[in-house]
């Protein structure tokens, strides 16, 4: 009888602590996990779907150098990112931050290629949904609608809510890299407007597709 072993499935404490001291057997293990769970959720994430692999890789970078500089480090057994100089307890995994940093660089890549227009994205969305597989949730193309319409807005909205709501920075540790904005409370305003905009742009985009969530 041929018994099969499963590698384990190690928890985000144990990866980003071996990440720090090494630990290449845990390493390639989480790199294969994060591969797989970044492809079974980028189809439906992604427009463009020859830059996926790009993309993955540039984001596995990305999550490598927080933990590697201990931006995300463990703390009494807890995840924790660094904001402001304190670590915080992290309210995501490491793959559900993977994919939100994979997203950012997704967005910054169709800015930079300036390959689609607002109303190209509308009627590529608009199919794409039509056409999605049956295992992709309503709830998972309203995630995609938010990042379309976030995509949509203007750069300063667009900067402010992906740093407060995605890399989950402080509303202080905005206000010391946006020059633009020369007050926290004028920054709060900014953002509570953009927020604003933000959910009826995608109320409308929902209602669209014929989608209640």
């Amino acid at each position: 009888m041929t018994i099969l072993f499963r590698k384990k499935k190690y928890t985000d404490a144990e990866v980003v602590e071996a990440v720090q001291c090494h630990n290449e057997a845990i390493i390639e293990t989480f790199y294969h996990q994060c591969q797989n769970y970044f492809l079974g959720h980028a189809g439906a994430l992604f427009i463009d779907e020859s830059s996926i692999d790009d993309i993955f890789q540039e984001t596995m970078i990305h999550l490598w150098r927080e933990m590697e500089t201990r931006r995300i480090l463990v703390v009494d057994g807890q995840v924790c990112r660094m904001t402001s100089g304190v670590a915080e307890p992290m309210t995501s995994t490491l793959k559900t931050f993977l994919m939100a940093i994979a997203k950012r660089k997704y967005w910054e890549q169709l800015r930079r290629d300036q390959q689609y227009s607002t109303s190209d994205l509308t009627a590529i969305d608009t199919l794409r949904y039509a056409d999605r597989p049956n295992d992709i949730s309503d709830a998972e193309v309203a995630e995609q609608v938010v990042a379309d319409m976030l995509l949509s807005m203007t750069d300063r909205c667009r900067q402010i809510l992906t740093m407060f709501y995605y890399e989950g920075r402080t509303l202080d540790d905005i206000l010391s890299e946006r020059e633009e904005n020369t007050s926290k409370i004028g920054l709060k305003t900014s953002k509570y407007k953009c927020m604003n905009r933000l959910r009826q742009l995608v109320q409308d985009r929902l209602q669209a597709l014929g989608i209640r969530y």
